[in-house]
């Protein structure tokens, strides 16, 4: 058993320094952030400690389940003694592991009760589970306990060839592994030596932190790569309507991992998620000749709808969109419920597919998939300066204030143009900062006072002088900004973009195998390198050239050719500028900000227009509604032109420029928009997502549970079209930000829509923010007037924003 563990936890070490130098820095440096936060924070003896609690785990991330951190958050703040009491019990390192762990968890349901009565709810859980605990044990004894997550356990059982524990056992069965593995060293100084590159030795011994980040990134990765292959034919933007969905129904039911009475698996052309014996819910994949989604519901909730066998009435419905679902979810979930109640375990439960358990549950594993699965199958291959992606020529993103409608042009803008791959918001505003400069995106807002003349062409006024300086006005017809952009768009140059990128690669390549013949390196910059066994190439210290520390790819040297973000990242950007300026000293490689002036023949173009529907879009677009149809463009099947009126120039718009604008549904406005311009363009919602807000930094109040709850008052008093966005909370990192979102923000966005009927802003945010003035007004005794609107007339009033707090905000959706 020792022997076998000593040689596959070296390859294991192997693969995961094979990762680091393949993909640089694997992002695990979260967890080296909360569990400092935690050690800086954690103090049994301080007064109020529902905050020292909340301060401790502000940085938990995705380490606990929502469900497992939603019940002890709650019970820290309507019950601190007692949770207080069931920490101190679990930290007393005195008393044996595992009576301690059983022990917090019989306290932690016997709390439940009384949880679930002050929060007037039946459906939440405790879910203080294996993995639960040992993160609270991590936190507070790092030296002492790992971090468990059930499927790295099981991958590691796999791997040496053991079996697992059955649950309940297996955190500590996986405690004692790496305790083994520590003991019996390792980790060696070449480890080590390559961890520390990544991540700095923090005041504790992180040899458990480390051994959880092998097992997770190394797994993850050989996960991944199956995951990928199996959801290759799927559309990724189906994948990400069903999950979310899904989360919904897992939220709601406090759905947990392992329940014996739910499989996650994988059928022809189905992800299915099933209760008992009945699908409950499934997403198609593109080659499916049926609708895209599939879910049951207490009633026909769709046109197309069948009945399910058996003493439990329920239908199953079809639909293509997910809207039509979310529409009906209340009579899903009621179908749901009935399922749960009845069954006890699933016949199918041979079936289920663990990874696809776990992208269910673990919200980052199933971004991780998704993130690839935007880059296959041609992850390894150089970016192409344009990769055609099939959207849309016209388009609208339409949804309320704040839902992210105007970064997402830009988001799909630079994806049209650069081709679709996963990107930070850095690097996304950083290259479409880039196409602006190079006139490839072109933005314009439209406005009432917006004409045909401004946006197609026009005759405008010049100002002239002759040779006595004596000045008069001519008129010329210029050029409005949509025929401009259209005229470039409509370039075709022959002299195209020579790009000898792959040409000079390949030489320096044949150069570094020419110095390895005669035992030497290539000297670039600071460092010698020679080659991988992919023909990358491996760099090392000047002074010790056979210590080889990091691959550099050819698809880094590609992105740091074409001023992209590359791994691996921070000093060794510096390093691979050198090797493209080597590059292009030596091998005439091509300066690529000369390249990218060129001219590309159909290289693609997108106009952005915000607020499309607040100008008179019948008249700035003209005649030119018709042009802008997909099939009427320059090029297709069916194409148009037609003669200007001012030019007299024949005109067609190009089939490579995109059109995307941009509406505020809360804007009257809406209602005016043209019908022509209704059916030429693709129309696409965005919600807010509330989700997005569970990773912000500020955690004194529950930013998700908040919008969450505000919507769902607004759709009820007024309608959907006038939620509030996540964006307004994105950036909240303290209590005196939140207050000045709400003061600046919020409270106006909410007085509009309500034409200041203080009253329903009330029902909105509760007491703690609206009050009603008791005070009346003393009317002139000298006049008499027949009137009774003072008698009913109630005057209401806003809180000071001095008086708010964390209870103001939590009153919101708890009170």
């Amino acid at each position: 058993m020792v022997q076998n563990l000593i040689e596959r936890t070296s390859e294991l070490t192997e693969r995961y320094i094979d990762i680091l130098e393949q993909t640089g820095d694997p992002n695990e440096n979260y967890k080296y952030l909360a569990i400092n936060t935690f050690q800086d924070n954690w103090n049994l003896e301080k007064e109020d400690f529902y905050q020292m609690f909340r301060a401790s785990f502000s940085k938990v991330s995705n380490l606990l389940y929502q469900n497992s951190w939603g019940f002890i958050e709650k019970a820290a703040l309507h019950f601190p003694t007692e949770t207080k009491e069931m920490f101190r019990n679990l930290y007393d390192e005195e008393d044996e592991i595992s009576l301690r762990i059983k022990t917090f968890q019989a306290e932690s349901e016997s709390i439940l009760s009384k949880v679930r009565q002050a929060l007037n709810r039946t459906n939440i859980k405790t879910q203080q589970d294996e993995r639960t605990i040992s993160v609270y044990l991590a936190f507070r004894y790092p030296e002492k306990y790992i971090l468990y997550k059930a499927d790295y356990y099981k991958d590691l059982c796999n791997y040496l060839n053991i079996k697992s524990q059955k649950s309940g056992q297996r955190f500590l069965h996986l405690q004692a592994l790496a305790g083994q593995i520590i003991k019996e060293k390792l980790l060696d100084d070449d480890f080590l030596k390559s961890y520390r590159k990544f991540y700095q030795k923090p005041a504790w011994d992180d040899k458990y932190l480390m051994i959880q980040n092998i097992l997770y990134v190394v797994f993850r990765d050989l996960k991944e790569a199956d995951l990928v292959s199996l959801l290759k034919d799927f559309n990724v933007k189906d994948l990400q309507e069903y999950y979310g969905f899904l989360d919904k129904i897992i939220e709601n039911f406090g759905l947990q991992h392992n329940d014996p009475r739910l499989v996650f698996n994988f059928r022809k052309k189905w992800i299915a998620f099933t209760i008992g014996q009945r699908y409950i819910f499934r997403v198609g994949d593109k080659k499916s000749k049926e609708m895209t989604f599939g879910v049951i519901a207490s009633e026909a909730i769709t046109p197309h709808y069948e009945g399910y066998e058996g003493e439990l009435l329920a239908y199953w419905n079809k639909s293509d969109t997910i809207l039509e679902i979310a529409n009906q979810q209340n009579k899903v979930f009621e179908a749901i419920e009935k399922e749960l109640t009845k069954t006890q375990n699933s016949g199918y439960s041979k079936y289920n597919n663990g990874d696809l358990e776990q992208m269910a549950f673990d919200i980052d594993f199933r971004n991780e998939i998704l993130g690839k699965l935007h880059n296959h199958p041609a992850d390894n291959a150089p970016t192409k300066p344009h990769t055609e992606v099939k959207m849309p020529l016209n388009q609208i993103l339409y949804g309320a204030p704040g839902t992210g409608k105007t970064y997402n042009t830009k988001k799909i803008a630079v994806e049209i143009i650069n081709g679709q791959k996963e990107r930070s918001r850095e690097e996304t505003n950083r290259e479409y900062e880039d196409l602006i400069n190079a006139k490839q995106i072109v933005f314009t807002t439209f406005h009432q006072s917006l004409s045909y003349e401004d946006f197609i062409e026009g005759i405008k006024p010049t100002m002239d002088e002759n040779e006595e300086g004596i000045k008069t006005v001519a008129y010329e017809v210029k050029e409005g900004i949509f025929k401009e952009l259209c005229n470039i768009a409509n370039t075709n140059t022959a002299k195209n973009t020579c790009n000898n990128f792959d040409e000079v690669w390949n030489r320096l390549i044949e150069e570094v195998k020419n110095k390895i013949a005669q035992n030497k390196l290539l000297k670039i910059g600071s460092w010698e390198y020679g080659l991988s066994s992919k023909d990358s190439l491996k760099y090392s210290s000047v002074n010790s050239p056979s210590q080889y520390t990091f691959t550099i790819t050819k698809q880094n040297i590609f992105d740091t050719y074409h001023d992209r973000q590359a791994r691996p990242s921070g000093a060794f950007q510096k390093d691979m500028r050198d090797i493209v300026e080597y590059m292009t000293t030596n091998f005439n490689l091509e300066k690529y900000k000369e390249a990218k002036d060129y001219v590309r023949s159909h290289r693609p173009f997108v106009l952005i227009i915000d607020e499309i529907n607040r100008g008179n879009v019948s008249a700035i677009f003209g005649e030119l509604i018709t042009l802008i149809e997909d099939s009427k463009r320059a090029g297709n099947s069916d194409a148009l032109e037609v003669t200007l009126p001012y030019s007299k120039e024949k005109f067609s718009v190009p089939n490579n420029l995109y059109i995307i604008g941009t509406m505020n549904t809360a804007d009257r406005s809406v209602e005016a928009l043209d019908t022509a311009l209704r059916r030429r363009f693709s129309f696409i919602e965005m919600q807010p997502n509330p989700e997005i807000l569970m990773d912000c930094e500020y955690r004194d109040v529950d930013l998700k549970l908040l919008l969450h709850t505000i919507n769902q008052r607004i759709e009820i008093l007024i309608d959907k079209d006038h939620q509030i966005g996540h964006s307004y909370f994105i950036g909240v990192k303290s209590l005196e930000d939140l207050k000045t979102v709400f003061k600046d923000k919020i409270i106006p966005l909410l007085e509009e829509y309500f034409y200041g009927d203080f009253g329903k802003i009330g029902l909105v945010l509760g007491g703690r923010f609206i009050y009603q003035d008791e005070k009346t007004a003393e009317f002139p005794k000298n006049f008499t007037y027949e009137h009774d609107f003072a008698e009913d007339k109630k005057v209401y009033r806003f809180t000071t924003f001095e008086s708010w707090n964390e209870k103001t905000f939590i009153s919101v959706y708890e009170d």
